[in-house]
Protein backbone atom coordinates (compact mmCIF):
# COMPACT_ATOMS: atom_id res chain seq x y z
CA UNK A 1 0.00 0.00 0.00
CA UNK A 2 2.78 2.45 0.85
CA UNK A 3 4.13 2.05 -2.69
CA UNK A 4 0.98 3.53 -4.18
CA UNK A 5 1.38 6.69 -2.12
CA UNK A 6 5.18 6.76 -2.31
CA UNK A 7 5.55 6.28 -6.03
CA UNK A 8 2.82 8.65 -7.14
CA UNK A 9 3.86 11.32 -4.65
CA UNK A 10 7.22 11.39 -6.40
CA UNK A 11 5.72 11.82 -9.87
CA UNK A 12 6.44 15.35 -11.08
CA UNK A 13 3.03 15.70 -12.70
CA UNK A 14 1.33 15.59 -9.30
CA UNK A 15 3.41 18.45 -7.97
CA UNK A 16 2.82 20.44 -11.15
CA UNK A 17 -0.95 20.11 -10.83
CA UNK A 18 -1.29 21.27 -7.25
CA UNK A 19 -0.76 25.06 -7.54
CA UNK A 20 -3.46 25.39 -10.21
CA UNK A 21 -5.94 23.43 -8.14
CA UNK A 22 -5.05 24.99 -4.82
CA UNK A 23 -5.42 28.49 -6.23
CA UNK A 24 -9.19 27.98 -6.29
CA UNK A 25 -9.20 28.05 -2.51
CA UNK A 26 -8.38 31.74 -2.36
CA UNK A 27 -11.48 32.75 -4.25
CA UNK A 28 -13.87 30.30 -2.60
CA UNK A 29 -12.60 30.03 0.95
CA UNK A 30 -15.80 31.56 2.31
CA UNK A 31 -17.73 28.62 0.88
CA UNK A 32 -15.31 26.03 2.14
CA UNK A 33 -15.37 26.96 5.82
CA UNK A 34 -18.58 27.89 7.63
CA UNK A 35 -18.57 31.29 9.31
CA UNK A 36 -19.46 29.73 12.65
CA UNK A 37 -16.24 27.75 12.51
CA UNK A 38 -14.00 30.79 12.09
CA UNK A 39 -13.20 31.25 15.74
CA UNK A 40 -9.99 31.29 17.67
CA UNK A 41 -8.66 28.23 19.42
CA UNK A 42 -7.33 24.75 18.59
CA UNK A 43 -10.79 23.13 18.56
CA UNK A 44 -12.19 25.53 15.97
CA UNK A 45 -9.00 25.24 13.89
CA UNK A 46 -9.40 21.47 13.79
CA UNK A 47 -13.07 21.77 12.85
CA UNK A 48 -12.16 24.12 10.01
CA UNK A 49 -9.52 21.72 8.73
CA UNK A 50 -11.87 18.75 8.77
CA UNK A 51 -14.53 20.80 7.00
CA UNK A 52 -12.02 21.70 4.30
CA UNK A 53 -11.09 18.03 3.86
CA UNK A 54 -14.76 17.18 3.35
CA UNK A 55 -15.68 20.08 1.08
CA UNK A 56 -12.74 20.63 -1.27
CA UNK A 57 -12.80 17.15 -2.90
CA UNK A 58 -16.49 17.63 -3.73
CA UNK A 59 -15.81 21.10 -5.13
CA UNK A 60 -13.06 19.69 -7.36
CA UNK A 61 -14.47 16.27 -8.19
CA UNK A 62 -14.32 16.69 -11.97
CA UNK A 63 -10.77 18.05 -12.00
CA UNK A 64 -9.54 15.34 -9.64
CA UNK A 65 -11.03 12.60 -11.79
CA UNK A 66 -9.42 14.03 -14.91
CA UNK A 67 -5.96 14.23 -13.38
CA UNK A 68 -6.36 10.86 -11.65
CA UNK A 69 -6.73 9.19 -15.05
CA UNK A 70 -3.30 10.49 -16.08
CA UNK A 71 -1.76 9.41 -12.79
CA UNK A 72 -3.25 5.96 -13.12
CA UNK A 73 -1.52 5.57 -16.49
CA UNK A 74 1.81 6.59 -14.93
CA UNK A 75 1.34 4.19 -12.05
CA UNK A 76 0.42 1.30 -14.34
CA UNK A 77 3.51 2.00 -16.43
CA UNK A 78 5.65 1.74 -13.30
CA UNK A 79 4.17 -1.70 -12.64
CA UNK A 80 5.46 -3.14 -15.92
CA UNK A 81 8.19 -5.73 -15.12
CA UNK A 82 11.71 -4.64 -16.01
CA UNK A 83 13.25 -8.12 -16.36
CA UNK A 84 12.73 -11.84 -16.36
CA UNK A 85 11.96 -14.00 -13.32
CA UNK A 86 14.90 -14.02 -10.91
CA UNK A 87 15.52 -17.44 -9.34
CA UNK A 88 15.30 -17.42 -5.53
CA UNK A 89 14.37 -13.74 -5.59
CA UNK A 90 12.41 -14.06 -2.37
CA UNK A 91 15.39 -15.37 -0.39
CA UNK A 92 17.90 -12.69 -1.46
CA UNK A 93 16.75 -10.14 1.05
CA UNK A 94 16.68 -9.84 4.81
CA UNK A 95 14.07 -11.44 7.02
CA UNK A 96 13.03 -8.07 8.43
CA UNK A 97 10.80 -9.18 11.33
CA UNK A 98 13.50 -11.63 12.45
CA UNK A 99 16.25 -9.04 12.15
CA UNK A 100 14.32 -6.32 13.99
CA UNK A 101 13.42 -8.87 16.66
CA UNK A 102 17.12 -9.54 17.21
CA UNK A 103 17.89 -5.88 17.98
CA UNK A 104 17.80 -4.47 21.54
CA UNK A 105 14.17 -3.91 22.48
CA UNK A 106 12.92 -6.42 19.94
CA UNK A 107 10.49 -5.98 17.09
CA UNK A 108 8.17 -3.60 18.99
CA UNK A 109 10.93 -1.07 19.73
CA UNK A 110 12.57 -0.92 16.31
CA UNK A 111 11.46 0.23 12.88
CA UNK A 112 12.68 0.70 9.32
CA UNK A 113 13.06 4.32 8.17
CA UNK A 114 13.25 5.19 4.48
CA UNK A 115 14.77 8.61 3.86
CA UNK A 116 14.13 9.98 0.39
CA UNK A 117 11.67 12.04 -1.61
CA UNK A 118 8.84 10.36 0.29
CA UNK A 119 10.03 9.61 3.86
CA UNK A 120 8.43 6.50 5.37
CA UNK A 121 8.57 4.72 8.72
CA UNK A 122 7.59 1.05 8.82
CA UNK A 123 6.71 -0.97 11.93
CA UNK A 124 6.52 -4.75 12.00
CA UNK A 125 5.25 -5.14 15.55
CA UNK A 126 3.09 -3.22 18.00
CA UNK A 127 3.10 0.52 17.32
CA UNK A 128 3.99 2.77 20.31
CA UNK A 129 0.83 4.02 22.02
CA UNK A 130 2.14 7.60 22.35
CA UNK A 131 3.42 7.96 18.80
CA UNK A 132 0.57 10.31 17.79
CA UNK A 133 0.44 12.47 20.92
CA UNK A 134 1.38 15.57 18.87
CA UNK A 135 -0.96 14.81 15.99
CA UNK A 136 -4.62 15.52 15.20
CA UNK A 137 -6.81 12.94 13.49
CA UNK A 138 -8.18 14.34 10.22
CA UNK A 139 -9.69 11.60 8.12
CA UNK A 140 -9.90 7.79 7.81
CA UNK A 141 -10.90 5.58 4.91
CA UNK A 142 -13.71 3.05 5.18
CA UNK A 143 -11.26 0.13 5.56
CA UNK A 144 -8.61 1.93 7.61
CA UNK A 145 -7.18 0.38 10.78
CA UNK A 146 -6.01 2.67 13.58
CA UNK A 147 -2.33 2.47 14.59
CA UNK A 148 -3.32 1.37 18.11
CA UNK A 149 -5.17 -1.61 16.63
CA UNK A 150 -2.64 -2.55 13.97
CA UNK A 151 0.12 -5.12 14.17
CA UNK A 152 2.60 -3.18 12.11
CA UNK A 153 2.13 -0.61 9.39
CA UNK A 154 3.55 2.42 7.61
CA UNK A 155 3.64 6.15 8.30
CA UNK A 156 4.31 8.33 5.24
CA UNK A 157 4.78 12.07 4.94
CA UNK A 158 2.39 13.51 2.34
CA UNK A 159 3.23 17.14 3.03
CA UNK A 160 5.18 19.38 5.41
CA UNK A 161 2.56 18.92 8.17
CA UNK A 162 0.66 15.76 7.25
CA UNK A 163 1.20 12.03 7.49
CA UNK A 164 -0.74 8.99 6.35
CA UNK A 165 -0.90 5.69 8.21
CA UNK A 166 -1.65 2.40 6.47
CA UNK A 167 -1.87 -0.77 8.56
CA UNK A 168 0.21 -3.78 7.57
CA UNK A 169 -1.72 -6.12 5.29
CA UNK A 170 1.05 -8.34 3.95
CA UNK A 171 2.21 -11.91 4.08
CA UNK A 172 5.81 -13.05 4.18
CA UNK A 173 7.14 -15.38 1.48
CA UNK A 174 10.71 -16.34 2.24
CA UNK A 175 12.27 -12.97 3.00
CA UNK A 176 9.83 -11.07 0.79
CA UNK A 177 6.76 -9.16 1.90
CA UNK A 178 3.74 -9.39 -0.44
CA UNK A 179 0.34 -7.71 -0.45
CA UNK A 180 -2.40 -10.13 0.54
CA UNK A 181 -4.86 -8.82 -2.02
CA UNK A 182 -5.10 -6.23 -4.77
CA UNK A 183 -6.20 -2.73 -3.74
CA UNK A 184 -9.24 -1.13 -5.31
CA UNK A 185 -8.81 2.34 -3.82
CA UNK A 186 -5.77 3.32 -1.75
CA UNK A 187 -7.49 6.00 0.35
CA UNK A 188 -9.95 3.44 1.73
CA UNK A 189 -7.08 1.95 3.76
CA UNK A 190 -5.42 5.19 4.88
CA UNK A 191 -5.73 7.43 7.95
CA UNK A 192 -4.59 11.06 7.74
CA UNK A 193 -3.08 13.03 10.64
CA UNK A 194 -1.96 16.65 10.89
CA UNK A 195 0.84 17.93 13.10
CA UNK A 196 -0.75 19.91 15.93
CA UNK A 197 2.34 22.09 16.38
CA UNK A 198 1.61 24.06 13.19
CA UNK A 199 -1.50 26.29 13.54
CA UNK A 200 -4.15 26.57 10.83
CA UNK A 201 -5.77 29.91 10.03
CA UNK A 202 -9.01 29.65 7.99
CA UNK A 203 -8.79 33.40 7.24
CA UNK A 204 -5.32 33.08 5.68
CA UNK A 205 -4.97 32.27 1.99
CA UNK A 206 -1.47 30.76 2.44
CA UNK A 207 -2.75 28.54 5.25
CA UNK A 208 -5.76 27.43 3.18
CA UNK A 209 -3.65 26.81 0.09
CA UNK A 210 -1.09 24.75 2.02
CA UNK A 211 -3.86 22.56 3.38
CA UNK A 212 -5.48 22.33 -0.05
CA UNK A 213 -2.26 21.06 -1.63
CA UNK A 214 -2.24 18.05 0.66
CA UNK A 215 -5.97 17.43 0.20
CA UNK A 216 -5.56 17.43 -3.57
CA UNK A 217 -2.58 15.10 -3.43
CA UNK A 218 -4.29 12.69 -1.05
CA UNK A 219 -7.42 12.55 -3.18
CA UNK A 220 -5.53 12.11 -6.43
CA UNK A 221 -3.38 9.31 -5.08
CA UNK A 222 -6.05 7.81 -2.88
CA UNK A 223 -8.28 7.12 -5.85
CA UNK A 224 -5.75 4.74 -7.39
CA UNK A 225 -5.72 0.97 -7.11
CA UNK A 226 -2.98 -1.62 -7.42
CA UNK A 227 -2.42 -5.28 -8.23
CA UNK A 228 -0.49 -7.47 -5.80
CA UNK A 229 3.27 -6.99 -5.73
CA UNK A 230 6.12 -7.81 -3.35
CA UNK A 231 9.28 -6.22 -2.00
CA UNK A 232 12.52 -7.16 -0.28
CA UNK A 233 15.29 -5.26 1.51
CA UNK A 234 18.74 -6.24 0.30
CA UNK A 235 22.22 -5.08 1.22
CA UNK A 236 24.30 -4.05 -1.79
CA UNK A 237 28.05 -4.38 -2.34
CA UNK A 238 28.68 -0.96 -0.79
CA UNK A 239 26.92 -1.94 2.44
CA UNK A 240 23.79 0.12 1.82
CA UNK A 241 20.31 -1.28 2.23
CA UNK A 242 18.02 -1.08 -0.79
CA UNK A 243 14.31 -1.68 -1.31
CA UNK A 244 13.56 -3.86 -4.36
CA UNK A 245 10.09 -4.56 -5.75
CA UNK A 246 8.92 -7.69 -7.59
CA UNK A 247 5.85 -9.31 -9.08
CA UNK A 248 4.60 -12.29 -7.05
CA UNK A 249 6.35 -14.63 -9.50
CA UNK A 250 9.70 -12.87 -9.11
CA UNK A 251 10.01 -10.42 -12.00
CA UNK A 252 11.72 -7.15 -10.97
CA UNK A 253 9.76 -3.89 -10.86
CA UNK A 254 12.66 -1.45 -10.98
CA UNK A 255 10.43 1.53 -11.80
CA UNK A 256 8.80 1.12 -8.40
CA UNK A 257 12.07 1.75 -6.55
CA UNK A 258 13.97 4.98 -5.97
CA UNK A 259 17.75 4.32 -6.03
CA UNK A 260 18.30 7.51 -4.02
CA UNK A 261 16.37 6.20 -1.00
CA UNK A 262 18.46 5.26 2.02
CA UNK A 263 17.21 2.82 4.62
CA UNK A 264 18.00 3.01 8.33
CA UNK A 265 17.04 0.79 11.27
CA UNK A 266 15.97 3.02 14.17
CA UNK A 267 14.79 2.61 17.75
CA UNK A 268 13.87 6.22 18.62
CA UNK A 269 10.78 7.62 16.87
CA UNK A 270 9.77 11.25 16.23
CA UNK A 271 7.34 11.27 13.31
CA UNK A 272 7.51 14.99 12.58
CA UNK A 273 11.30 15.21 12.64
CA UNK A 274 11.91 11.95 10.81
CA UNK A 275 9.19 12.29 8.18
CA UNK A 276 7.84 15.81 7.68
CA UNK A 277 11.04 17.77 8.19
CA UNK A 278 12.80 15.43 5.79
CA UNK A 279 9.89 15.58 3.36
CA UNK A 280 10.36 19.34 3.07
CA UNK A 281 14.14 19.06 2.67
CA UNK A 282 14.03 16.24 0.15
CA UNK A 283 11.27 17.81 -1.92
CA UNK A 284 13.40 20.91 -2.56
CA UNK A 285 16.64 18.93 -2.67
CA UNK A 286 18.19 20.83 0.26
CA UNK A 287 19.50 17.65 1.81
CA UNK A 288 22.40 15.75 0.14
CA UNK A 289 22.36 11.99 -0.15
CA UNK A 290 24.43 10.12 2.41
CA UNK A 291 25.16 6.40 2.74
CA UNK A 292 22.82 4.52 5.04
CA UNK A 293 23.97 4.04 8.60
CA UNK A 294 26.02 0.93 9.07
CA UNK A 295 24.03 -2.04 10.30
CA UNK A 296 24.87 -5.68 10.63
CA UNK A 297 23.49 -7.86 7.84
CA UNK A 298 21.97 -10.90 9.50
CA UNK A 299 22.20 -12.98 6.32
Amino acid sequence: MRKIFALVLSVATVLALIPANASRVSGTSGNLVDDEMVEEGPASQLSSIKQLWQTLPMEMADELEEYRTSLDLEFRAALVPTGEVEPDWDTKGIDLPKYLGSLPGGIDDNALLTVGEVPMLRFFGKIPADILDDWDFIHAGSKAVAPTEAQGGDFLAIGPNHIVFVADDEIQTGNARCMKTAVGRAADHATVYRYAGVPFDPDSDPSLEAEAEVIVMHNLIGGLGSPVFCWIVQRDQEGRYRNLSYTPDGRPLAHMDDPMDRLEFISSVDLYQQLNVRYTAESVRDEPSYPAEEATDPS
